[in-house]
């Protein structure tokens, strides 16, 4: 049998490599410079006084009888009670002199102790403690506040931006190739 040369073909294909490193980026923003600068506020206090009020006309009453109508209107207000008292009192000596004949009842005991003069109406008010009358009528402060406003200075900074390139590398490992291989003829004859 006879056999059919073949020809041969050996390929190899292209190995590549590829290396990459991808790009990196970093921002970084300080924050803003501030500079804040206040002054105190402007307030002003004010307390006023307080007010008082003394009413000593019940006392003036009780040192001197007050006014010349209050005066007359304290007489004219017990001159009745003491009517009556006198009138009683005589009432009295009238009926110890009426038994006379009685031992102590003479027209002399019974007028001779009565030397002193009857008490007259007392024109004055009593006196107390509470003649003297005191309002104090305290007064709220007055505040007066001006505000005043802060100043505020801020200067922004610029961001910081770092780029780190990224690269990409490319290596043929293997170039493609193709062999060929004829068949080996014989030639002897």
């Amino acid at each position: 049998m006879f056999l059919i040369p073949q020809i041969q073909i050996r390929q190899q294909p292209t190995v590549m490599e590829f290396q990459s490193q991808s790009a990196g980026i970093s921002i970084r923003q300080p924050r803003p410079d501030m500079e804040i600068t206040t002054s105190q506020a402007k307030m002003d206090f004010n307390q006023p006084r307080p007010d008082m009020e003394i009413d000593q006309h019940q006392a003036w009453r009780a040192y001197n009888g007050g006014t010349a109508l209050e005066m007359n209107q304290q007489i004219y207000s017990e001159l009745p009670a003491l009517f009556l008292e006198g009138l009683a009192k005589r009432v009295e000596q009238g009926n110890q002199l009426a038994k006379f004949h009685l031992p102590g009842n003479s027209v002399a005991e019974v007028y001779g102790s009565d030397w002193k003069r009857d008490p007259f109406v007392e024109y004055r008010a009593p006196a107390s403690y509470d003649n003297v009358e005191i309002h104090v009528r305290r007064n709220p402060p007055v505040i007066t506040i001006d505000p005043v406003a802060p100043q505020i200075t801020a200067q922004a900074n610029d961001p910081e931006i770092d780029f780190h390139p990224g690269n990409l590398s490319i290596q043929v490992k293997q170039y493609a190739s193709i062999q060929i291989i004829p068949p080996q003829i014989d030639i002897t004859m």
